[in-house]
């Protein structure tokens, strides 16, 4: 979905005069007539997908910049006190460690897995691909039919198009994975 025109001239506006440079600058950069430019910076006129992209090289950020539903900085900062814990499949809870950055297709997450088999939800496929690096405990990982266990320290790194599902190995102590993805929405 893209954001409404007012604010992605806005947004556009905001980083041009950031950076000190006037619309002759961004004209001369882009290839853009800087009337054309001011109309997009009003709302007045969206712009083309091929213009966005002649704007936004000329301004040093990737469109997806100007064009993401929610308007991320270019630093994702999580602090450990603010991090939500949410609950997964069975046993289970993960906390996301980024909340993503502008044009991002990556994200972390801390998967924490009860004793006893705490599992996701079951066997899932999408795209992208993840890492885990087993931090405490031992991960049971099942990808493409083939089962891997890893003990603290180990990791693994996979397709997500591949199914794939994770459990908790042991049945006495609580396992901790650091989980990386790219190339999907939610964990």
């Amino acid at each position: 979905m893209m954001v409404p025109k007012d604010t992605l001239g806005r947004r556009i506006k905001r980083v041009r005069e950031s950076r000190q440079l006037t619309l002759k600058v961004v004209e001369a950069a882009a290839g853009i007539s800087a009337t054309h430019i001011s109309e997009i910076e009003r709302g007045k006129s969206a712009p083309t997908v091929g213009v966005l992209v002649r704007l936004a090289r000329a301004l040093g950020k990737t469109p997806a910049y100007f064009v993401e539903e929610v308007e991320l900085g270019e630093v994702s900062v999580v602090k450990a006190e603010d991090r939500v814990r949410q609950s997964i499949g069975t046993g289970g809870t993960f906390e996301r460690l980024t909340t993503g950055i502008p044009g991002g297709c990556m994200e972390a997450c801390m998967v924490t897995l009860q004793p006893g088999g705490g599992r996701h939800a079951g066997a899932h496929a999408h795209g992208g691909a993840e890492a885990a690096l087993v931090l405490e405990g031992r991960a049971r990982f099942t990808v493409g039919g083939e089962v891997v266990e890893l003990e603290a320290g180990d990791a693994i790194h996979y397709h997500s198009a591949l199914l794939h599902a994770y459990e908790n190995a042991s049945s006495r102590e609580t396992t901790t994975v650091l989980w990386v993805s790219t190339g999907r929405d939610t964990f």
